[in-house]
């Protein structure tokens, strides 16, 4: 895999956003990933998927564009969801002119918190008759933020030290951050999950309802591809099995595990086996 070309932009909220674009020279099907990132949208890096994984999808033609995308607190979610919207908007308009790619076909892919930015976009783009994606994959996402478990204390979290409010803030900036690696954020997951309190550091006061759309419109969504551990701590599989029951032409991979991103230790081979079953799937429906 070659290195990145690093791509920048800026939002109408002047907040600066890199993008890697990573080019396929194999068999190229002129078809790009643009992938966003997991982390319970407080922490993460736009290039945190394996290797192994980009490899997997330039080997198979496709183009793999990763995106940064706002972090809160210190942007809320109608920020983070605006951004990310208008990165889609700008690879849309400018995939020739900028990316120097042949055509804007493209797949919506993310992990977590990554998925339901992806859900939340492609469901904007068909509401206003924008070019949709012609595949999403989502691995352990999610649609809606009243999950029962997404607001209340979380058992699995709270086996772990509790946080102190002087870490967090500490963590915690006073100017925008797209840039979160797990190392020195991921203490903001824990105390939100330890407290139950997590959509109270993305959000504002709105009603969770603007942010989780009708499932009515799954029904206008494009071929997707699910992933999720049945005994996740962190998003409960009943969601991506849901999922997959009202988007059409969709499809649920089902691992069994105790692990929230089954794909991140590229040791085990349920990973790979889910890529691979991921690009067969993408080569029949797209």
């Amino acid at each position: 895999m070659n290195s990145p070309e690093i791509f920048t932009f800026k939002t109408k909220q002047n907040i600066m956003l890199n993008m890697s674009l990573y080019r396929s020279t194999n068999n190229r099907k002129n078809i790009t990933i643009l992938y966003f990132h997991g982390g319970g949208l407080l922490y993460g890096v736009r290039d945190d998927l394996p290797e192994l994984y980009i490899n997997s999808f330039l080997n198979s033609g496709y183009d793999f564009l990763s995106l940064d995308y706002p972090l809160a607190p210190e942007s809320k979610l109608d920020v983070i969801l605006d951004s990310s919207s208008e990165e889609i908007l700008y690879f849309l308009e400018n995939h020739k002119e900028v990316f120097g790619l042949e055509n804007k076909k493209y797949i919506l892919f993310g992990r977590s918190a990554g998925a339901y930015l992806c859900l939340q976009i492609c469901d904007m783009l068909i509401r206003n008759n924008i070019l949709k994606p012609m595949a999403i994959i989502s691995l352990y996402g999610y649609a809606r933020l009243d999950e029962a478990e997404f607001n209340t204390p979380s058992k699995y979290y709270n086996k772990l030290p509790k946080i102190s409010k002087e870490t967090i803030e500490k963590i915690i900036s006073d100017v925008p951050v797209t840039y979160g690696p797990m190392s020195s954020r991921f203490s903001l997951y824990i105390k939100a999950r330890q407290e139950g309190s997590w959509i109270k550091y993305i959000c504002k006061k709105e009603n969770l309802n603007a942010y989780s759309f009708d499932t009515d419109n799954l029904k206008n969504f494009p071929p997707t591809i699910l992933a999720a551990a049945t005994l996740d701590p962190d998003v409960p599989y009943r969601i991506s099995k849901s999922l997959s029951k009202l988007i059409p032409n969709s499809h649920c991979i089902t691992i069994y595990s105790e692990v929230h991103d089954f794909d991140r230790d590229t040791t085990q081979k349920s990973g790979i086996i889910v890529y691979n079953q991921i690009i067969a799937w993408l080569e029949e429906n797209v």
